[in-house]
């Protein structure tokens, strides 16, 4: 008898046991990078999209229960689906003027704002050159690529036309810097203004002619939580991770400016 006494008293010891070794395992797993499981989505400006995967894929190695689903296109276009109450955690714009435009929506509502990278506006003609352009000067007489005004790249641009005092006689306007990107790389225009990021990932493939826009500042690509975004611990996870020296190297790596 005393010994099935032992036996019976032992099987509550037993669960005791198990329910605490249970708590030190789940408290382990809320440590590190553990916490960070889920999906964050980023809208991201168009021409960070040569630069979006590599950084998903190494923030991926520190948070591999994580998942990154970006959103790119022109900020213009970002801000106007963010009012119009597109889910996003995280937004990174090409310039400061079109996040306060998405700082002014309620999505927004005491967010702070990092400046992750900087970029520069060219002029980058088609393979070959077959224009002969070489200056901002000689695009008045053939056909040029430029982003719609309200994009930065077009707002770029036209400060800088407006600071050479040219006047395009013909343009193609686009909806963001990628489709100007590809008008150029399919020949279907002389030359067109994107990104020195867009133009380095061309150059590897086509010999363009790249030419630097005198009277043109660089462009910050500011980056803000969602309010959403700020509950959302892969979003905050990922934020963080854009301002740290991995990233920036990255960044770097594919040519945008970084502190």
């Amino acid at each position: 008898m005393k010994q099935g006494f032992r036996f019976i008293l032992s099987i509550p010891v037993l669960l005791v046991a198990v329910f605490l070794l249970a708590g030190c395992l789940s408290s382990d797993s809320g440590s590190g990078s553990d916490r960070d499981s889920g999906t964050a989505h980023v809208f991201a400006a168009a021409s960070l999209g040569t630069v979006g995967e590599h950084l998903a894929e190494t923030f991926a190695e520190d948070h591999p229960d994580a998942e990154i689903v970006f959103n790119f296109a022109g900020s213009a276009a970002l801000v106007r689906q963010l009012g119009e109450g597109a889910p996003a955690d995280l937004f990174i714009s090409a310039d400061g003027a079109t996040m306060d435009k998405a700082l002014a929506l309620e999505e927004f509502t005491s967010s702070e704002v990092e400046v992750i990278a900087t970029n520069r506006l060219v002029l980058a003609t088609a393979d070959g050159n077959p224009a002969q352009i070489r200056e901002l000067a000689d695009t008045t007489d053939h056909l040029i690529a430029i982003c719609a005004p309200e994009v930065p790249c077009g707002a770029l641009a036209t400060t800088a036309l407006e600071h050479a005092g040219v006047d395009l006689a013909t343009s193609s306007e686009e909806a963001n810097v990628n489709d100007v990107t590809t008008k150029i790389a399919t020949g279907a225009v002389d030359a067109g203004f994107i990104y020195s990021t867009d133009a380095q990932a061309l150059g590897s493939t086509r010999d363009i002619t790249v030419i630097e826009l005198d009277g043109t500042p660089p462009n910050d690509y500011p980056a803000a939580l969602t309010t959403r975004g700020r509950d959302n611990d892969v979003a905050v996870a990922f934020a963080e991770f854009l301002t740290s020296e991995s990233a920036q190297g990255i960044l770097a790596g594919y040519g945008f400016g970084t502190d």
